[in-house]
């Protein structure tokens, strides 16, 4: 851990039943990349201590050890032997310029926005509170081609790394302006093919026929794995200042679960993929921390909880998938990661998704509104609570739904929704997919938006607007009749 009086040093401890034999009378500590095999220590160690059962050494902060593993050793035949799970530096947001408390905002609601309306009143009318956004890594890696936005260098052990500085200043406009607004803005960072760096996709995801929008992010690897880093830094940093707008949350990689389309890798095997994803997006994580202290991190799931019947060639379970992801993150120490849900109905063009029965055990094969109780269960077992004890954050991410079969019964889906979501104390926001409706979602029956495509308003607009307003009730009265329920609390016990 780095030093909270002195951040410029780390503090590494070691506590042992019984001193192991060596060589000589000395303890070794090793500060290994996440490529770097634990088995092999490699080059020479960052420090030395004598032995004992309870000791600690202290040693520089050198540039790098934000995201370097940390492993104890001892020499014996001559050659370094670990003695121990590497772990990482517990506290990264000590070095944090932005000190700010996460943000307590007035409710949960929150969109995906059409960069068209952004500056107009057709965003700003919505008193949105939390606001998501991508940002596919091509789109912002490179040079620029435009002479009036010079190109962006970063520096990172010794190496410049070139952003588009037309890209970059687009999200600074954009991040900035929602900032202005008083909105928690979330950024979903998504590893797009990209012909000019191809070493930041996975030596084990370099297959551009596969058909997939993503890949997994190369931590296997020297250079994607440095790269790695160095975008992480930039775009944490950045967008922590202030004076670029503030990201409060970040999404790393989309629905990784879906290791065929969303976060593409070659493999069946769920323990092998979290533990490559578990890499990176830590990397991500201790970025975000040492920028901006109370940023949050999260990595999202769709709504296939235990649906693949034990076949994971198309997609792993999300179920299995988080108990992989945290017995890696265990294993060299844990930190609060969080999860960033899409609880689409199945189908997913089901509107009325209440009259559909609801499996509430951990069984349950598709992950809903109205059982989002499988989810939180899970999370509150102790071996998956936080750094302080508590059940993790979770937010919803990506929901919506159609208006294809009625307007009406779209808007009395969205606030059953909200109601749902604000009444369960372990969901901080609702991020409805989406303000316009989108052609390629439309193809699938999906006319999701609070506008239709040529920006016409639909009935939902104004139950969006006043949802979390003592207006609410002017607009919501319909609600009931089309769930056919007695009561907003009656409808409310169906989803507990």
């Amino acid at each position: 851990m780095l030093d909270e009086e002195n951040p410029d040093e780390v503090i590494y401890s070691l506590v042992m039943e019984k001193v192991p034999e060596s060589d000589d009378g000395l303890f070794y500590l090793f500060a290994l990349e996440c490529y770097e095999d634990e088995e092999a220590l490699p080059g020479e160690p960052a420090a030395s201590w004598k032995k004992g059962t309870d000791t600690s050494v202290s040693l520089s902060c050198e540039e790098g050890y934000l995201f370097s593993r940390f492993v104890p050793a001892v020499l014996r035949k001559g050659e370094y032997i670990s003695i121990g799970k590497g772990t990482y530096l517990s506290n990264p947001e000590i070095l944090a310029d932005n000190q700010e408390e996460y943000p307590d905002m007035e409710s949960k609601k929150g969109i995906l926005l059409d960069p068209t309306m952004l500056g107009t009143k057709e965003l700003t009318d919505l008193d949105v509170k939390h606001t998501i956004y991508n940002i596919p890594l091509s789109l912002i890696m490179g040079e620029t081609t435009d002479e009036d936005y010079p190109t962006i260098l970063y520096t990172y052990k010794g190496k410049d790394y070139a952003f588009n500085g037309k890209a970059v200043s687009d999200y600074d406009g954009l991040f900035t302006y929602l900032t202005n607004l008083g909105m928690c803005s979330t950024a979903v960072v998504l590893n797009d093919w990209n012909d000019r760096h191809p070493e930041m996709i996975h030596p084990g995801a370099r297959n551009r026929e596969s058909g997939a929008y993503y890949y997994m992010f190369n931590t296997a690897q020297e250079e994607g794995a440095s790269e790695l880093e160095a975008v992480a830094g930039f775009l944490t940093q950045r967008y922590s200042d202030g004076e670029h707008g503030i990201v409060h949350n970040w999404v790393i990689a989309n629905e990784i679960n879906q290791h065929r389309t969303w976060n593409y890798m070659r493999t069946k095997d769920p323990v092998y993929y979290a533990r490559e994803f578990e890499k990176a997006f830590r990397i991500f994580y201790q970025a975000a921390r040492s920028s901006y202290a109370n940023a949050r991190v999260y990595f999202s799931i769709d709504h296939d909880w235990n649906s693949n019947h034990g076949s994971n060639r198309d997609y792993f379970n999300a179920r299995d998938l988080i108990k992989a992801f945290n017995d890696a993150v265990t294993e060299h120490g844990n930190y609060d990661w969080g999860i960033a849900i899409h609880p689409y109905p199945e189908p997913l063009n089901r509107v009325n998704y209440w009259s559909h029965e609801s499996d509430k055990s951990q069984e349950a094969e598709i992950l809903t509104v109205m059982n989002l109780s499988v989810l939180t269960d899970l999370l509150k077992q102790k071996e998956y609570l936080d750094t302080e004890g508590e059940v993790r954050s979770i937010t919803i991410t990506e929901l919506g739904f159609s208006s294809r079969a009625g307007q009406k019964l779209q808007a009395a889906a969205f606030a059953y929704c909200y109601y749902i979501v604000e009444a369960n104390p372990y969901i901080d926001a609702f991020i409805m997919n989406r303000q316009t409706d989108a052609p390629e979602e439309m193809i699938n029956g999906l006319d999701l938006g609070l506008y239709e495509y040529d920006h016409s308003e639909k009935f939902l607009k104004e139950v969006f607007r006043y949802i979390d307003t003592d207006r609410a009730g002017e607009y919501v009265d319909f609600m009931l009749n089309i769930l056919g329920a007695g009561s907003l609390e009656e409808a409310l016990e169906w989803a507990s």
